[in-house]
């Protein structure tokens, strides 16, 4: 679905006055993967996952997209969708309506636009329901219409911050499920997540941060199950 783009983080710092977030992070994510951003709270995950998506500027250091500095590009010219806890879906439309709305602001014509937006609806599961309003929805089909919408505009590369976390218990699985399949389908996702097993089944590799750098990276599966870093296996005994 989407083009296979490398993007790379080339010494990319971030400060709040004279407090360093994020401090040169070098890495590079491959197309057609899954990477899951771990760490306590203020470690940088999400100032790095902002500054990705164009939504926190870069202090220092470059992010390349296929080679090309996107670092000063606004959100929309990026290539990138980031997704948050808070749905950001348009009330009054309809929920095949929220996902051609996006289209219709690229120009894309009437017969197209409900095509796609029919097709994103049956890859998230809510074709049935494609007719009521948000408010119609649960917490759980509302955040999967956010995916929609956002996979509609055919990213490079899906971001999410903590897109479970505002759901109630029992509505986190039916995102988690169209997350999995999401990745199944080779669209390039880099995650913040508190949701450990589900990062150690579905991610590639998994990041964790800790004091505004990766300080351990690896195979999802190796890393959460037996990670090198004392700090790891502190923060990640701690939540397993």
């Amino acid at each position: 679905m989407t083009l296979k783009h490398d993007l790379e983080l080339v010494d990319v710092t971030k400060r709040y006055g004279s407090t360093v977030a994020v401090e040169a992070i070098q890495h590079r994510f491959q197309p057609s993967s899954y990477t899951c951003l771990l760490g306590p709270s203020g470690c940088g995950k999400s100032s790095t996952l902002r500054m990705i998506a164009g939504h926190e500027s870069v202090t220092e250091g470059s992010i390349l997209l296929s080679g090309r500095d996107i670092s000063n590009l606004p959100p929309a010219q990026r290539g990138t969708a980031m997704m948050f806890q808070n749905y950001a879906l348009f009330p009054h439309l309809s929920v095949r309506d929220n996902i051609a709305f996006s289209l219709k602001m690229k120009g894309v014509d009437v017969k197209e636009r409900h095509i796609k937006a029919g097709e994103m609806l049956e890859l998230v599961d809510l074709t049935a329901l494609a007719d009521r309003l948000p408010d119609q929805l649960s917490g759980g089909q509302q955040q999967r219409l956010a995916i929609a919408r956002a996979l509609a505009m055919k990213p490079d590369y899906m971001l999410l911050d903590e897109v479970t976390s505002a759901l109630d218990p029992e509505l986190v699985g039916e995102v988690l499920d169209t997350l999995r399949l999401l990745a199944e389908e080779g669209i390039t996702i880099i995650a913040v997540t508190h949701e450990i097993p589900f990062a150690r089944e579905v991610a590639d590799r998994v990041a964790f941060f800790h004091q505004g750098v990766i300080h351990e990276i690896g195979p999802a599966k190796d890393l959460i199950s037996n990670p090198q870093m004392e700090r790891t296996q502190e923060f990640l005994g701690k939540i397993l």
